[in-house]
C-alpha cells in the first residue's frame, strides 16, 4: 500500500507502539510543525514542511530549512484561517495526485490541547475534505480512526484491536452494523451519537453502511 504520512506536534509518548516501522517505510512524508524537526532528526529524508513553526526555536527551524528542499518547505503565518494540519491536507489536494495514494496516515494528533484533537477530528468532514476524507486514519498509542462518507463498508480488525466504537455524525441516515457483537439496524438522528465498546466476533468482519452523513470508526 502507498500511503501518505502526516507527522503533526503532538507529543512522542503518545505515537502508536510500532511508529518506528513507519518511519522506515519510503512512502510520503508530510511533517507539520514540530514534526518535521522530529522526522529530520530520526532520519526521514525527502519530506515536506509545513506550518507556522512557531513551536520550534530558531535553531531548530534553520535545520529544517537546511535540510528540506525549498520546493516542499512552506512556513505561513502564526494568524491564520487554518490550523497546520489543516495546510499539510490542503497540500495534498493542491499539489501531490492523492487518488494513487490508499491511504494518508495521521500522527501526532492527539495527546495534547484537547481544542486541537477536536479540530483534527471534526474539521475532517468540511466540504473542501470530502474526496480524501475516507482514504485517512489517525493513530495514536491506543486508538486508530478511521472516516467514511455514505456508503457500504467491509471492516476488518486489521489493527487486532479489542473494540470497534462508532461516531454517527451530521445528520446521520440508516445507519446500519452487522456481524459484530452488537448489531444495528437504519438509525438515524439529527443529533450526533457515540455507539461504544462494540466488539470483532471471532476475527470476523463487520458491514456498515448508512446513506447520509457521516461516521468515525474507532479500533481500541
Amino acid at each position: 500500500m502507498k500511503s501518505i504520512n502526516i507527522l503533526a506536534g503532538g507529543p512522542e509518548n503518545n505515537f502508536p507502539k510500532n511508529f518506528a516501522d513507519f518511519l522506515t517505510d519510503e512512502n510520503e512524508w508530510i511533517g507539520v510543525d514540530a514534526g518535521a524537526f522530529y522526522l529530520l532528526k530520526h532520519g526521514v529524508k525527502d519530506i515536506t514542511a509545513i506550518g507556522d513553526f512557531d513551536s520550534l526555536t530558531r535553531e531548530e527551524l534553520f535545520f529544517v530549512k537546511d535540510k528540506v528542499d525549498p520546493k516542499h518547505f512552506s512556513q505561513a503565518k502564526p494568524e491564520k484561517d487554518f490550523t497546520d494540519t489543516e495546510l499539510a491536507l490542503r497540500w495534498i489536494e493542491e499539489k501531490l495526485d492523492y487518488q494513487k495514494y490508499d491511504s494518508i496516515n495521521i500522527f501526532g494528533a492527539t495527546g495534547s490541547r484537547l481544542d486541537h484533537e477536536f479540530n483534527n477530528f471534526l474539521n475532517l468532514f468540511l466540504p473542501e475534505y470530502k474526496n480524501i476524507l475516507d482514504k485517512v486514519e489517525i493513530f495514536d498509542l491506543e486508538n486508530v480512526v478511521s472516516f467514511f462518507n455514505p456508503g457500504d463498508y467491509l471492516l476488518e480488525n486489521k489493527y487486532k484491536k479489542k473494540y470497534l466504537g462508532f461516531v454517527v455524525l451530521n445528520n446521520i441516515v440508516n445507519f446500519s452494523i452487522h456481524g459484530a457483537k452488537y448489531d444495528l439496524s437504519n438509525f438515524s438522528s439529527k443529533i450526533d451519537r457515540v455507539f461504544a465498546s462494540n466488539e470483532f466476533l471471532d476475527n470476523q468482519n463487520i458491514e456498515i453502511h448508512f446513506d447520509a452523513g457521516n461516521v468515525m470508526a474507532i479500533y481500541s
